[in-house]
Parts: structure tokens; sequence; C-alpha cells
């Protein structure tokens, strides 16, 4: 059934309104008709199960009939993710919202070749949309943070736990049992080439884990994909 995002504040007294985007797309795409019964979600964990009550293309209005489960993992994980071209970023955001992060964080790096501090303004918008369509495709209920994209010295040093996924690293079992009990992960994953040595050098004297993703290369999106849902499928 199709979820929809439905601000908090457009939620109220048993009754609900989507904005103008929403309204067009339960409107006009998806073709829904008063009495249809739809998804919603407010984007802070909560979803509903709810009636429509009048459709148009620029405001639709329903009744919430109930609340449905929106389960999120206990650990929050937190992905740093060196920044990549567009296309690659969208992917890590799609695809990492519907893992499970629960914030992404991009991170320069040495070898990062594209620079999201100069031009993040105008990007931030875009790169919430994205987020919020993964979470509508597999019906979660929390959208995940993106955060201003930080340097990578700044990051490490801040503390807590980290995990970067690098060549020659423990299995994603042995990782997990290392974080037991730990509530919030930072989960490092580099940029075209990795990281240098000496970011991974300057990570583990900090006390940081490293956590192999199998035999071969991975695109940075696919890394970013394939390590989220490692750790957080162990460590729930």
């Amino acid at each position: 059934m199709p979820q929809y995002l439905i601000p908090a504040e457009n939620i109220r007294d048993g009754e609900f309104f989507a904005g103008p985007d929403e309204s067009a797309h339960i409107a006009r795409a998806a073709r829904a008709r008063p009495g249809d019964e739809i998804e919603i979600f407010d984007g802070r964990g909560n979803r509903y199960c709810a009636v429509l009550k009048a459709v148009s293309g620029d405001r639709v209005t329903g009744t919430v009939k109930g609340a449905l489960p929106s389960p999120e993992y206990a650990t929050r994980l937190t992905l740093c993710f060196s920044v990549v071209a567009r296309p690659a970023l969208e992917s890590i955001l799609e695809h990492c919202t519907e893992a499970g992060a629960y914030a992404f964080q991009p991170v320069m790096a040495s070898r990062v070749q594209f620079d999201l501090f100069s031009d993040w303004e105008r990007r931030a918008g875009r790169l919430a949309q994205i987020v919020a369509a993964g979470a509508k495709q597999c019906g979660r209920g929390r959208l995940p943070e993106v955060r201003k994209p930080e340097k990578f010295d700044d990051l490490v040093m801040a503390g807590g736990a980290c995990v970067f996924a690098a060549a020659g690293g423990s299995t994603a079992d042995e990782t997990a049992k290392t974080l037991a009990g730990i509530a919030e992960v930072k989960l490092f994953v580099g940029p075209e080439g990795g990281f240098t040595r000496g970011e991974l050098d300057f990570a583990r004297d900090r006390g940081a884990a490293f956590m192999t993703l199998g035999l071969y290369t991975l695109r940075a999106e696919t890394a970013c994909l394939a390590a989220a849902s490692a750790l957080l499928t162990r460590l729930g």
C-alpha cells in the first residue's frame, strides 16, 4: 500500500491534510479517490492507516484510522560516507535509508573529489527529498537526518564508537561482537581509492574498529549499503 509523508503538524484530532506535493501525488499519480485507504507517516517515527475524505490536486484530507508498526533499529548508526558524485550520493541516501541508517554524515577526506561545503544550502533540500523517497518506499516512519559535511579529522576526534569499512578488517560478526551494547555507532566508508594510509592510521590510533566487506573492491555506494546492512542486522 502506498505511504505518504504528512508532517506531524498536519495530523490533528484524528484528521490529516496533505501538502501540495503529496496531494498532487495522491490525486494525480496514484489516482486515489475518497474512501480509499492509504498509509501515512510523519517522519518522526509514527505511521498510520488512514481513509481519504476529499481529494484534489492541491489538497487532500482524510481520517486517521489507527497506528501502524514503525520499527527502528536499536543501534543508531550514523553513516559517515565520503562525498561522491551526485548519482552515487543519491543512491547512498535512498538505499541506506531503506537499510536503516539513523543519520547521514558526508565526510570531506583527502581523496574526495567533490565539494558539498560551498553548495550545501542549495543541495540540502534535494537530498532531504531523496531520503523521504527512500522512507516512503520501505515503509519507515522516521526520516534520517542529513547533516552538513564535516572534515574527517573532526569526526574521528569527536569520539564515540567508530567502524571503518576497510580491507583486512574483521568480519561483520566479529565487529558486531565488539560493539555489543553500544547505542550509537559511526560507520565510515571511504571515497574512490579509499581513505589514505595516514587517515586509517589516525583512526586506528584513536581506537576505531575495522570491518571487511568481502573479497572484492566495491563501489562507494555499494560499500555503504553492504556495510550498513551488515552491521545493523547483527546489532539490531
